[in-house]
């Protein structure tokens, strides 16, 4: 599915229960289509341990361990708790009628497990008794299949503590966006869609979406013959401190190679006068980069270090009627000043933020831990505070204005290395300077930043030793491919 909805938990079970109210099975549609899942794609599981909980969610797995033992596989069914709601008191009974025993311990072995526990309603930290279970079925080292979301796992934040590992996950009705961001990432394992055949018109709108393609607004950067240089924006990346030039240099870089017209780089350290690898760049002192007549985007933060020089050049670029681009240590200077941010909130040209979760904490004065645990609440904060939008960056970075948030899918752990962040401030900013709006700037240049990697995984399936520099060209060559397929 291209772009898919994302719906947080509470209008999931709006929809649940106007389904429920329309007089559809969807219990008994998960079970069905989970044990019809588990038949045709494992189907040399014959021992198949299924752990209920006490709600709809261990309702589902009671109907789908009914069906697999139906279908002749050895079912070994353990409930944490006695079930509640109606529903999975009559999928309880079916299983008992059938001849179905419940087990009181984890087996010791399986050839596949089923982690019905709990679903979305879960919003606490699992009790130590449900911490034991699932130790308990990770320990069987077989394949984990998760109905509608991990046991533990966050629908709406990716956040979790202990929680199943899935090996795939089967997402009911909608996707929830805890299995895209943060922690969702590594505990979900592959992920499919069963939409349990709801009528289209009992969904509500959705809450984001899910950036698993190229965006459509890409396709405005398709050049027309009559165009020059000047056509494409000129892009000012102010930083580079002593000791820290080669960010700004791979800032640079990335704007020029994702088709800015031009780049002028504003450097503290004015040891360098010429990039000898991209002597296109037009390198100055930063103070005279900052009034550069033809600017037409600032990009502030890579290497620019956190002296008294940086702080006013920040206070410049915030004052500037230029569209902006904050990384790095500017937004280290911003977090530190209620001058700043009230500035930040008075500007009206486009803004843009591109923190990591450590730096999205100082910018809200609150923890790293705290904006992991609510990555979309986080990102959205931090647009309404500083009247910007916002890359939360991590593993299912977040783009957010004040009105939507999306979760980009593309990218991989072979990002993890030294001046990602700051080629992907360049590929933002030179998309901005070539006339995308700030959100479409944002989730354009975080897509294809992600899609370099993953296009280099393929060469290198182990993910290990991307580098910056490299990340340039497969973005270029991933931004041309998608504006050929357009």
């Amino acid at each position: 599915m291209i772009n898919p909805s994302l719906f947080l938990s509470s209008k999931l079970k709006q929809i649940e229960a106007a389904a429920a109210a329309a007089g559809l099975p969807l219990m008994q549609r998960a079970g069905q289509c989970s044990a019809d899942w588990v038949i045709k794609h494992h189907p040399e599981a014959q021992t198949i341990y299924v752990l209920a909980g006490p709600g709809n969610n261990g309702g589902d797995a009671l109907v789908t361990a009914t069906l697999l033992h139906l279908a002749g596989k050895t079912v070994l069914l353990r409930m944490s708790a006695p079930s509640g709601p109606m529903p999975a008191q009559k999928a309880l009974a079916a299983w008992l009628a059938h001849g179905g025993k419940i087990l009181s311990n984890t087996p010791s072995q399986a050839d596949l497990a089923i982690d019905g526990l709990y679903g979305i309603g879960l919003n606490r930290q699992l009790s130590d008794a449900d911490q034991q279970i699932i130790a308990e079925l990770q320990a069987l080292a077989c394949p984990v299949i998760a109905l509608d979301i991990p046991s533990g796992l966050m629908a709406d934040s990716g956040d979790a503590t202990a929680t199943i590992h899935a090996t795939h996950t089967l997402s009911f009705i909608a996707h929830k966006p805890g299995l895209f961001t943060g922690k969702g990432c590594d505990l979900a394992g592959e992920i499919s869609l069963h939409d349990l055949q709801i009528p289209s018109d009992l969904f509500l709108a959705p809450d984001g979406h899910l950036q698993t393609q190229a965006p459509s607004s890409i396709a405005q950067l398709r050049r027309k013959p009559d165009s020059h240089k000047g056509s494409y924006g000129t892009v000012g990346v102010i930083g580079g401190a002593a000791g820290m030039i080669g960010a700004a240099l791979l800032a640079g870089r990335a704007a020029l190679h994702m088709g800015t017209g031009r780049v002028v780089l504003g450097l503290l350290d004015t040891s360098l006068n010429v990039d000898s690898v991209q002597p296109e760049l037009m390198l100055h002192s930063a103070e005279d980069a900052l009034h550069h007549p033809a600017l037409t985007l600032l990009a502030v933060g890579p290497g620019l270090g956190q002296s008294t020089e940086a702080l006013e050049l920040l206070k410049q670029s915030i004052a500037s009627p230029l569209p902006l681009l904050l990384d790095a240590d500017a937004l280290n200077l911003l977090a530190g000043s209620a001058e700043l941010a009230a500035a930040m909130r008075q500007r009206t040209a486009a803004s843009i933020l591109t923190p990591h979760p450590a730096e999205a904490a100082r910018l809200l004065h609150t923890s790293t831990q705290a904006v992991q645990a609510n990555r979309i609440e986080s990102a959205q904060a931090l647009a309404q505070r500083y009247k910007a939008t916002v890359l939360l960056k991590g593993a299912g970075s977040i783009c957010a204005n004040e009105q939507s948030w999306s979760i980009n899918a593309s990218g991989n752990a072979a990002l993890a290395s030294a001046g990602q962040g700051d080629v992907l401030s360049g590929i933002i900013a030179a998309l901005l300077a070539q006339g995308l709006g700030p959100l479409e700037a944002v989730q354009s240049g975080s897509w294809l930043h992600g899609r370099a990697a993953d296009d280099w995984r393929r060469i290198h399936p182990n993910g290990i030793g991307l580098t910056a520099s490299e990340t340039i060209s497969y973005a270029r060559g991933a931004l041309n491919q998608v504006l050929g397929a357009s």
